[in-house]
Order: structure tokens, then C-alpha cells, then sequence
């Protein structure tokens, strides 16, 4: 009797002290091929499908990444908030492990990921388990889920 209630207090101790951290990201959650990428000024729509920039969404972080360029082998993290039908990137670094994550300071090297400001916010057109649609105020970008 005595092992049977250490043995029960033990399960109730491992079970009280482990934090599971999961994601409230819904569908955003997940690995993104930006595959068209429309410019609202001038209506001009360019089919990306062949190349390979991706959107990784993971907890609290955006990871773009375009592989077809020199954007770095881990591309830029963000930070972002989603709320609604709003998701708003910010906080951008290169991601470089041996350097650190070094801050964006110019918007040009993230604009090739469709991010155009560095404090960017997005209205979401659609968002479910396979199509994202992002539109700010120069692009609207389509995305089809991994």
C-alpha cells in the first residue's frame, strides 16, 4: 500500500509540473508556398508556384524564407499578432545562428518575401487548412499550405 501512494503521488507530482505549450494559430499554423503575388497599383498578377519562397508559422514566430535567392540558408523571423481577420509581421532579424539574429534595419531585403514595410499588417482574405490570402496596402499574396 505504502509503494501504491508514493507511486501515485509520484504520477500526480510529473503530471502538475510539465508544461505543454501549444498553439492557438488555428490554420495560420503551418508551412506556406507563396505560389502568386498580385500588385494592387497596377493589377499585375505573377505566378511564384516555381519558385521557392515559404512562410513557416510555428507558435509565436513567422520564418520566410525565399531559397531561390541569397536570403540566408534560415531566411527572417517575425514576430506577429493574428487577430481576426489581421495579421500584422513584425520584428524582423536575419536569421543567423553564428552571428545572432541580426535586426532588418531596410525593408528591401524582406520585400522579396512580400513584406513591404517592416512593420507590416495584413488584412487575411482567406485562411483555412490549404489556401492563405494576405492582402496590405501593395500586394496581395497567395498562399497554398505544405
Amino acid at each position: 500500500m505504502k509503494h501504491f501512494l508514493f507511486f501515485i503521488i509520484g504520477i500526480g507530482l510529473l503530471l502538475t509540473s510539465c508544461d505543454i505549450e501549444t498553439s492557438d494559430n488555428g490554420d495560420l499554423d503551418g508551412y506556406w508556398h507563396l505560389v502568386r503575388v498580385d500588385t494592387l497599383a497596377t493589377g499585375v498578377s505573377s505566378d511564384l508556384s516555381e519558385t521557392r519562397v515559404f512562410w513557416g508559422v510555428e507558435m509565436r514566430l513567422l520564418q520566410a524564407v525565399d531559397h531561390d535567392h541569397d536570403t540566408g540558408h534560415y531566411g527572417y523571423l517575425f514576430n506577429f499578432e493574428h487577430k481576426g481577420q489581421t495579421l500584422r509581421l513584425y520584428n524582423a532579424h536575419k536569421h543567423e545562428r553564428a552571428e545572432g539574429d541580426i535586426l532588418v534595419e531596410d525593408v528591401k531585403v524582406i520585400a522579396p518575401l512580400g513584406i513591404n514595410a517592416l512593420d507590416d499588417i495584413f488584412t487575411v482574405e482567406t485562411l483555412n487548412s490549404s489556401d492563405m490570402v494576405l492582402k496590405d496596402n501593395v500586394l496581395r499574396l497567395w498562399f497554398k499550405k505544405m
